[in-house]
């Protein structure tokens, strides 16, 4: 007990002056009295633990630049290139430009490649965005090759922070890139951290993951360093230690796809429990409610949150439900402990969400209704406040959810997820509504409803975006384009907006009017006059000659009192303000989402008006392994969550992991541009909700839904009953078809006899039968199947 005493007296004396500031290279120990030796414990440190850091580190080598002369490094340390010395404390790195790096080798005393390299990092100054600086590390023969953790001055870019190697060859290669949610601001510091056990390595900012890889196979070991490249950057409270636990394997990391109920509908919606977080069941996410104990400790019931995270990590999806005031830090800090970024945080108090995002922007959000109504009014004022929270997930109770809120939701990218499904015939219910998600506490019952429907079954018919109106049958962003492509049943309507020479916002694809008009030369060097004189219809066809260049203006008047969503892709820079302005000037801001290719412009939207949704168009080449796609999926979502804005990937950067990944976390996205049958046909069987096309018509004849007039029938034994569907092909209106059906049923099936719509009773019992109506959509046979139909029979 007298050692024990005297041990964290000692380390507490230690701590107060953080380690005394040891800067020698070489072992670091404290040594007690008893023998035992003692370093960093994770306990000293400001920081909070990784998961993965060793209880057990031997510090190889700790510098903090005090008593440094200026303009020398330290002892042993050798400048390899370029510009670099101490100045007032730091190492200062200065590099004008990528063809002029600076260059800092630390020999380590201990050559092991197994290690925990970390410094902070402050840019400077930089000759442009995409220049960076890096720490490097298992640096070969004093010079090359090398790993490093790259950090780009735009560190929000796809690329801003990379695992790269400079090779054998003196070439670079980039395995591994990523981003970071917030831009490294000049003359702030960051603590920059590589964990590196045998070929896994985690990269860190501000204790956060960053990067995780297995790809470190070439050099098992080296001296460590720092470079510049175009920038100016300070680095100082540099530390190396010793790490003796190995990382867990890459297929254990967070990247994952949950295992669900299997089912042949296009589309299911995911499971989440409310009460089970059971690795071995088909959910994929689990809700975990967090309180304080009487302790301070935060609790999903009688388990810690900590300890529960780690418990579902790579097996389930964390829905982390947050409903007291102040507990956000702390859960923050319990998920970068157990290294968990793929969670979503739920509330129903905005305050909270908000919050929580702004210190953690890659957690996703679902603001959760608890109105006892919901009017239209209502519908409206919710969706604004989801996309003003940054959330993309709307989380409503079974009961206020209509096929009408499903579909309002959907057209404005916002997923829904639903709660309920206490018993078979509720479950049935919401996965009628066309949910994305269902959260329950007998998620069993859906999983078994899940099972009951025949192959390529759509519940509901995915939403449809008219790429430019109706370019497949008339001439592409013309009022008449558009107008075909609201009466041919749209959801959305797309258009491109630029501005002209003299201020004004104008419609076209193009940056030149060369190619859909009877003109020549840059919209942006043409007057409104002039572009207004010119025929936008001719070259489609002589019938539509006289087709004027619309206005973005006469655009949206067009469709303000209409039932549709206008998709508004921004063509030029800086004219996201003016956009803005006229959608408001005629109070369209609940019926526009705002898209680009330009991150700027979409991140910029945002920043105007919170309440409207947003895109991010982009294109990228399909990973070639499993792993590499799920590693891409999550970047892809986490940059997406991130920037609070939908994936708008074009249809060829799509594959199933992809889709499913997306499906599982609330995360709906439009893409782009399906002038293909069978590419459609593709994407839609493997899930995708939103399609962009140019034929508007190969969808919108498809049945939405199939209905019933019933939905449970006596019988006696003998007799007989006629089932009459109609199919609903309208969300606008109230319009309903009789359509071919056919039934089946599942169960007792030996107690009735099926002849088309007839049901005839043969012996006593409970069966479900299904009206299942087949159509021919994308040149495939698809089905839409109605709610099951309770059949009771008595003698």
């Amino acid at each position: 007990m007298i050692v024990l005493e005297f041990t964290i007296k000692l380390l507490k004396y230690v701590g107060a002056f953080n380690m005394l500031k040891v800067k020698k290279k070489g072992l670091f120990k404290i040594v007690l009295a008893t023998g035992v030796a003692f370093s960093a414990w994770p306990s000293l440190s400001d920081k909070n633990p990784t998961a993965y850091a060793s209880e057990t580190s031997n510090v190889l080598m700790n510098e903090n630049f005090d008593g440094i002369a200026n303009g020398s490094v330290p002892e042993g340390w050798k400048l390899l290139q370029g510009n670099a010395s101490v100045n007032d404390g730091k190492l200062v790195l200065s590099s004008p430009s990528s063809s002029s790096p600076a260059r800092v080798i630390v020999p380590l005393s201990k050559k092991d490649g197994d290690f925990v390299f970390e410094a902070d990092m402050t840019f400077q100054a930089a000759a442009d965005d995409a220049r960076w600086a890096s720490i490097m590390y298992r640096i070969q023969s004093g010079n090359y090759p090398y790993y490093q953790f790259a950090v780009r001055r735009n560190t929000t870019a796809l690329n801003g922070l990379e695992f790269a190697m400079r090779n054998e060859k003196n070439q670079w290669e980039v395995p591994e890139s990523t981003f970071y949610p917030e831009k490294f601001a000049f003359n702030k510091t960051y603590r920059l951290k590589v964990v590196s056990s045998k070929n896994r390595v985690q990269q860190f900012i501000n204790d956060k993951l960053v990067i995780d890889t297995d790809l470190a196979t070439k050099w098992p070991s080296g001296d460590v360093g720092f470079q510049a490249n175009g920038t100016t950057v300070q680095f100082d409270n540099v530390k190396v230690t010793s790490q003796t636990i190995a990382l867990p394997p890459i297929e254990n990391s967070n990247a994952f796809i949950p295992k669900e109920a299997e089912t042949t509908i296009i589309n299911p919606p995911t499971l989440i429990s409310s009460s089970k977080t059971n690795t071995e069941s088909e959910i994929a996410s689990a809700v975990l409610p967090v309180h304080k104990n009487s302790d301070g400790t935060l609790m999903v019931n009688e388990i810690s949150l900590k300890d529960k995270l780690a418990a579902i990590k790579n097996k389930l999806i964390p829905v982390i439900q947050l409903e007291e005031d102040g507990l956000e830090d702390e859960t923050i800090r319990a998920l970068n402990e157990t290294q968990t970024i793929d969670v979503h945080i739920i509330s129903s108090k905005d305050s909270i969400l908000q919050t929580f995002k702004n210190k953690f922007p890659t957690a996703r959000i679902g603001l959760i209704y608890r109105k006892k109504s919901f009017t239209k009014s209502d519908l409206e004022e919710y969706a604004k406040q989801i996309h003003q929270n940054n959330s993309k997930t709307a989380i409503i109770e079974q009961k206020n959810i209509t096929p009408e809120v499903v579909h309002y939701l959907h057209s404005r990218t916002i997923a829904i997820w639903g709660i309920g499904t206490e018993s078979s015939e509720s479950a049935h219910e919401l996965i009628h509504l066309g949910v994305d998600g269902i959260i329950s506490s007998k998620p069993e019952y859906t999983s078994e409803a899940l099972t009951e429907y025949p192959e390529k079954t759509i519940i509901q018919r995915p939403i449809v975006a008219a790429h430019r109106g109706v370019p497949s049958l008339s001439p592409e962003n013309t009022m008449t384009s558009y107008r075909q492509a609201y009466d041919l049943g749209a959801d959305l309507i797309e258009t491109d907006v630029q501005k002209t020479k003299d201020g004004h916002l104008v419609i076209m694809h193009d940056y030149t009017v060369n190619r859909t008009t009877n003109g020549t030369g840059n919209v942006k060097d043409l007057t409104l006059d002039q572009i207004q004189q010119l025929d936008a219809g001719v070259k489609f066809g002589p019938e539509f000659q006289g087709e004027k260049v619309p206005t973005f203006k006469e655009y949206l008047q067009e469709f303000k009192d209409k039932e549709v969503v206008l998709l508004v892709e921004l063509k030029a820079a800086d004219i996201e303000q003016q956009v803005i302005d006229e959608i408001e000037e005629e109070g369209m801001a609940d019926k526009v989402v705002i898209q680009s290719f330009n991150l700027d412009s979409v991140k910029n939207s945002k920043v105007i008006k919170p309440e409207i949704g947003t895109g991010y168009l982009y294109s990228s080449a399909v990973p070639a392994t499993e792993n590499a796609k799920l590693k891409k999926a999550q970047q892809m979502l986490l940059y997406g969550t991130s920037m609070n804005t939908s994936l708008n990937a074009s249809y060829s950067s799509l594959y199933q992991e992809f889709i499913t990944y997306m499906r599982q976390r609330g995360m709906l996205n439009m893409h782009w541009t399906y002038r293909n049958e069978e590419h459609l046909h593709q994407s839609l069987n493997a899930g995708i909700i939103g399609p962009i096309t140019d034929y508007t018509q190969w969808l919108t004849k498809s049945p939405i839904m199939l209905e019933t007039p019933v939905k449970k029938v006596k019988l006696e034994v003998g007799n007989t009953k006629t089932i009459d569907p109609k199919a609903k092909v309208s969300y606008r209106m109230d319009k309903k078809e009789k359509v071919p059906t056919t039934l089946y049923a599942t169960g007792k099936e030996e107690i009735i006899q099926i002849e088309g719509n007839n049901i005839t009773a043969l012996a006593p019992g409970k069966v479900n039968v299904y009206v299942k109506h087949t159509f021919k959509m994308l040149g495939h046979d698809w089905n839409v199947v109605a709610e099951p139909i309770e059949v009771t029979i008595s003698e």
